[in-house]
């Protein structure tokens, strides 16, 4: 056995010996250290110029050190170009093959800056489109629209200035030919024109009176029939329309009519017998008959017909009034009730209805004058058959609403 502490000089050796392999092995390693970092700084400046530095799980699995590991995590960052995730230990380790990760190369070498995989730089928007315009619906005015149209009472409103235009047109010119003859041929077409414009406003202006003295109504006010003035209110409300004055004519015939200038200033008339026959679903739908002419301006049109037909007679009257204007108001008013069969009940019971007496408004001496206003004008003509193409006659009306 030899002693180490009696040959210092061999122990001091050896250990220079280990010391220098060891020293040796630190070089190797401090070099490759040096390496890696340079690499590695290298890899943060370009990451940073492209837009950022990817730390993903695959970073997690290397670990090590070594001038072999450093090496290949070196030559692998930059062939990677600096995409490669950065992990723990800064590089695989030999057990591992000496080979890079490729699950935290390989979706950052396909996706730059950083970015998750399947994201993009700039993503989709979502584009609202505008909805395609709707087609305005086209009715046309005939007789079988549930609705009034503008043009309906439009083109009333001017029947019934013309009406007034042609009645004061006869009077016009015979006093401006008699100033014609008498002063001069200017002075006669000014006296003309002055006597046409005043003789048919002073017509538009009087006739709803005339026609409610004619018919022979009575003003009603709210006392004096609740159950009229709460049905009348709430189907204004339905047509869009202000509350007319409510009249009554004390006769035992059920019947109503709609007069008045227009629609702002209508008058709705109703008889006795109406009040006391109808049950408040057929009520319903007589005032929603009468107030369907107001929204059509047929009022306007009625009560010049009655002021003319005073000189004209009867069949002025329904020349002025037109045909088959009842049958249309059926029409909107059953539409706009909530039970469109309590009209065609009221028909019913208007055609089953006695006679008129002598001296009623509805008799043979005063109901021709009157006839094509009301709601029921074929009163006197229960035994005779309706005339072909008569679409106003009680008992068409009521076939056809009875179809519903």
């Amino acid at each position: 056995m030899v002693d180490e502490r009696a040959n210092p000089a061999s122990s001091t050796a050896g250990n220079g010996s280990g010391g220098g392999a060891a020293g040796g092995s630190g070089s190797g390693g401090g070099g490759a250290n040096r390496n890696r970092n340079r690499n590695r700084n290298r890899n943060r400046n370009r990451n940073r110029n492209r837009g950022g530095q990817s730390n993903g799980p695959g970073g997690a699995g290397a670990g090590g050190s070594g001038s072999g590991s450093g090496s290949a995590s070196g030559s692998t960052g930059t062939r990677n170009g600096g995409r490669q995730a950065s992990g723990s230990g800064g590089g695989p380790s030999k057990s591992g093959g000496g080979q890079p990760s490729r699950r935290g190369g390989g979706p950052s070498n396909r996706n730059r800056g950083g970015a998750q995989p399947g994201s993009s730089r700039h993503p989709s928007r979502a584009v609202a489109l505008a909805p395609e315009p709707l087609a305005p619906r086209i009715i046309e005015p005939g007789l079988g629209a549930t609705e009034v149209l503008p043009g309906e009472a439009a083109a009333n409103r001017r029947h019934a200035v013309a009406l007034c235009a042609l009645a004061s047109a006869l009077p016009a010119v015979v006093v401006g030919v008699v100033v014609g003859l008498v002063a001069s041929l200017v002075i006669g077409v000014i006296a003309l024109v002055v006597v046409e414009v005043v003789v048919g406003y002073a017509l538009w202006r009087a006739a709803p009176g005339v026609a409610l003295r004619q018919v022979g109504a009575v003003q009603l006010s709210e006392r004096d029939n609740r159950r009229l003035f709460n049905v009348t209110e709430g189907l204004c409300a339905t047509f869009g329309l202000r509350m007319p004055d409510l009249y009554v004519v004390y006769d035992n015939v059920p019947n109503a009519c709609a007069l008045g200038r227009d629609a702002s200033s209508a008058a709705l008339v109703v008889t006795s017998g109406l009040l006391e026959t109808m049950g408040p679903i057929e009520l319903e739908g007589v005032i929603a008959h009468e107030l369907a002419h107001v929204k059509r301006d047929d009022n306007g049109v009625s009560v010049i017909g009655l002021t003319l037909a005073r000189l004209g007679g009867a069949g002025l009257l329904r020349r002025c009034v037109g045909a088959n204007r009842e049958y249309r108001a059926d029409m909107v008013g059953a539409s706009a009730v909530r039970f469109p069969r309590g009209l065609l009940d009221a028909l019913r019971l208007m055609e089953q209805a006695p006679p008129p007496a002598g001296n009623s408004v509805f008799g043979p001496a005063r109901f021709p004058a009157t006839r094509h206003v009301w709601i029921d004008p074929s009163v006197d003509r229960r035994d005779q058959p309706a005339a072909i193409g008569d679409l106003d006659a009680t008992s068409v009306r009521a076939a056809a609403l009875s179809e519903w």
